[in-house]
């Protein structure tokens, strides 16, 4: 009977406690909002717990990231928004320079306010960011991205490096911009020179018989129309020129004193196949000509070429920079409408992010919040047999001590 009055004691202890720790851990899950308090709780849900943390960390990281490059977008696209401003001022003023009936005095001033136009762009492209970082220098964001030196002339000091910033896990966008393709430079169309033959025709009685002049592709007969050797060069020169197919010929012929000129109608060297030939002749100079070109003229050396011209009064140079600013401000805008577009992909992006946290938040939260309302109700069950076992364990206790009185 002692044994059996233990082991009900016993039995009803073990159950109080069990339903004190059930209690107990419930009122610590209500208090923290928590279905898992401790890890011991429940190791799987604990583990896909962290991994859903770190991943909705990695979100917010992200989110911060591309909050960033948003403002330096925006920082980027104002500054150049400015400086698209000032060139369409520079153009307007470009057109005014070009005016005929502008004095040398005018296009004096006109060129004071380009200067001081010119400065403020240099002003805009050597921006700086919040922490004093170069806006336009590429990777070295240290240094002033475009500096003049001694003879007044700007050298950009920054690089092309671009440092990338991931804004998800597969994808990264730029951070810094290059200089040189900002503040892109204006072609100019550098006009060559022909190329030149100089000879000497030595003995005329060869044209007593048909001679052939050619220049590879085009061929002239000179007969002399049939009355015999030319006179003189003069005379060699009028049966050239007067040829039914000279105009075809790939030169036009002059005379240097006793001697013919060639001189090619296009600009630039030609090939040796495409040189004037006639056995009567010889050949004593050559000028090589030079072709035609494009010549890169930087964003800052075409202003102060425009400002040149218009302290020189030089009508060419002004026409020329009509067209060059209006270069330099077609760059600007693609630059412009290019920083455009990566300021929508960012926000395009943040909204993508933003739909991914919320899902992994709504899985943590299905992972880890509590049941409030199942909780409130197990709690109730939990409190009545807690009730229940302590006034059971109570009987059990009484019942004990009278046995052993």
């Amino acid at each position: 009977m002692k044994i059996s009055t233990t082991l009900s004691f016993q039995r009803s202890l073990d159950s109080m406690q069990e339903t004190q720790a059930q209690v107990a851990q419930t009122r610590e899950q209500l208090a923290s909002g928590k279905a898992i308090v401790r890890p011991s709780d429940d190791t799987m849900k604990v583990s896909s717990i962290e991994n859903l943390d770190r991943a909705i960390a990695k979100e917010e990281t992200y989110h911060v990231m591309m909050g960033q490059l948003k403002d330096r977008y925006q920082l980027e696209e104002t500054a150049l928004t400015n400086g698209s401003d000032l060139l369409v001022r520079i153009k307007e003023l470009a057109l005014q320079g070009a005016n005929a009936t502008l004095s040398a005095k005018d296009r004096e001033i006109i060129a004071v306010e380009v200067k001081g136009l010119r400065d403020e762009l240099l002003s805009i492209a050597n921006s700086r960011d919040e922490h004093g970082n170069s806006v336009f220098a590429g990777g070295n964001s240290e240094v002033t991205a475009f500096q003049t030196q001694t003879d007044g002339s700007v050298v950009y000091k920054g690089d092309a490096r671009q440092t990338l910033v991931s804004v998800s896990d597969s994808r990264q966008l730029g951070k810094n911009r290059n200089g040189l393709d900002v503040f892109s430079s204006a072609e100019r169309n550098v006009p060559g020179t022909p190329a030149t033959f100089t000879v000497s025709v030595a003995d005329l009685t060869m044209f007593n018989s048909v001679q052939t002049l050619s220049d590879g592709t085009t061929s002239i007969e000179l007969d002399h129309g049939g009355t015999g050797a030319p006179l003189d060069t003069q005379d060699l020169l009028t049966d050239i020129t007067g040829h039914e197919d000279y105009n075809k010929f790939g030169y036009t012929a002059s005379l240097s004193g006793s001697n013919l000129v060639f001189t090619a109608k296009a600009n630039g060297p030609v090939p040796t196949t495409a040189q004037p030939t006639l056995s009567a002749m010889t050949v004593t100079a050559v000028d090589v000509g030079v072709a035609d070109s494009v010549a890169g003229g930087g964003f800052f050396a075409t202003l102060d070429d425009f400002i040149a011209g218009l302290q020189s009064d030089s009508a060419a140079d002004i026409q020329r920079a009509l067209g060059e600013v209006t270069q330099l401000h077609d760059g600007l805008a693609l630059a412009i409408g290019k920083i455009g577009s990566e300021i929508q992909s960012v926000e395009t992006q943040i909204e993508i992010n933003a739909d991914t946290r919320l899902r992994l938040q709504s899985m943590l939260s299905n992972e880890q919040d509590l049941d409030y309302a199942a909780a409130i109700t197990r709690f109730n069950q939990e409190m009545t047999r807690l009730e229940a076992t302590q006034t059971s364990f109570a009987q059990v206790s009484r019942l004990s001590l009278f046995e052993y009185l």
